[in-house]
């Protein structure tokens, strides 16, 4: 008898030193990483970054898609993305509405004027969507895209209260993506213009997680249901689908989702689908912290073994920064934020400090090796996007 009372004794006190480790751990996730010196090079990071797109903007408000670093190797310069396009106004709606920073909004008001001037088209029945250029995306013709369509509601979500995009333009493409849903919450990737349809071959589960990321910034400005349970179904038939899957691909997009959905107060999720759409996350996460290379000897220290893209790895940020902030495990969230930290770590060193592309970042961080692909020294729009928003979110992080 004498022995068991140990025995609970000794499970007590390793049950109340976990618990303890763990409240440590939670007040201490953000503490361990957030000093003033890192801070402060984030900023500069931050700053570097705004000045490269301050720099390749065009009095029009189109942008400047690639440059090169090594400038005897020519580029396309017809090259263009509308959903990258999209993707860099939301970055700078982040640098105002998550740090407050200044001089963006005409700036981001004439590029998203460009924008639905040139590329936003409607699509009868009250439906408004993003129309690709196939000389600039090198496809066959034109097609209305799900992702760019998505992430102009996104970015644009403020303008519209200020009249710059119009109620109607901008309930219409939320009406678009309702319309390229399926019963079972999957979305359509894009609308093939030129034969009036929708097929398989448009299916894409890659990129549907832009859809909810959408619909949940237009309910934000609109609420109507129909937006809030079109991107919880989205987000529901992901998570479903990817369960019983041993690997799935990092989805960053359906995180910044699910991390939107959950910041909804009448959401409407019950219990059982919350947890589904944790689970969701940390499968993710669980399948990409550990090919993160940690050795602070390592060349590369902070990107992955297998890819050491600036781009693929301020994504990964932006996902678990995302899912930092929807778990409650204070084990996983130490975990998580070591992780974030490592990788911020590794764009802010691979960021271009000095000369005409300051600020930049290269497709590859291994661009002035000998023998390696032409396109590691491109500087892609995509890439300064993402990055500079992972930046901000991560900045953020210590700011609330």
């Amino acid at each position: 008898m004498e022995g068991l009372s140990l025995q609970f004794l000794y499970l007590g006190a390793v049950v109340g030193g976990s618990i303890l480790f763990g409240w440590f751990i939670s007040r201490d996730a953000k503490n361990f990483t957030g000093s003033q010196n890192s801070l402060s090079k984030i900023h500069n990071s931050i700053i570097y970054a705004l000045s490269y797109i301050n720099e390749n903007m065009l009095e029009n408000g189109r942008f400047i898609y690639i440059r090169n670093l090594k400038s005897k190797y020519k580029i396309n310069k017809n090259t263009y993305n509308t959903t990258n396009h999209a993707r860099m106004l939301y970055s700078m709606y982040l640098c105002e509405r998550e740090l407050n920073i200044t001089g963006l909004a005409e700036k981001r008001r004439i590029s998203a004027k460009y924008f639905v001037d040139k590329y936003v088209k409607p699509m009868g029945f009250g439906r408004y969507a993003v129309i690709s250029n196939p000389e600039e995306e090198n496809i066959k013709c034109e097609k209305a895209k799900l992702s760019a369509t998505a992430m102009a509601l996104v970015a644009f979500s403020d303008l519209r209260a200020e009249g710059v995009i119009p109620d109607e333009i901008f309930q219409g493409m939320g009406q678009f993506l309702l319309f390229m849903q399926m019963k079972n919450g999957q979305f359509y990737n894009c609308y093939d213009t030129a034969n009036e349809g929708i097929g398989v071959d448009n299916l894409n589960l890659n990129y549907t997680g832009d859809a909810p990321f959408g619909l949940l910034y237009l309910y934000e400005f609109d609420p109507k249901k129909k937006w809030l349970n079109g991107a919880k179904k989205g987000l529901l038939f992901l998570a479903n689908l990817r369960k019983n899957l041993k690997e799935v691909q990092f989805d960053y997009c359906s995180m910044l989702a699910t991390e939107k959905l959950f910041s909804i107060p009448d959401n409407g999720l019950t219990d059982e689908e919350k947890e589904l759409l944790k689970q969701h996350l940390i499968k993710m996460v669980e399948q990409v912290i550990p090919k993160q290379i940690v050795n602070k000897d390592e060349q590369y220290y902070g990107a992955l073994v297998d890819n050491i893209k600036p781009l693929s790895i301020a994504c990964i940020v932006e996902g678990l920064i995302a899912t930092y902030n929807c778990v409650d495990d204070d084990l996983l969230k130490m975990r998580i934020m070591k992780s974030i930290n490592t990788g911020i770590k590794f764009l802010r060193l691979v960021q271009i400090q000095k000369g005409p592309l300051k600020g930049g970042f290269p497709n590859s961080a291994d661009w002035k090796e000998l023998g390696v692909p032409k396109a590691a020294s491109l500087v892609r729009m995509d890439t300064v996007q993402h990055a500079l928003a992972a930046c901000v979110k991560f900045q953020n992080m210590f700011m609330t």
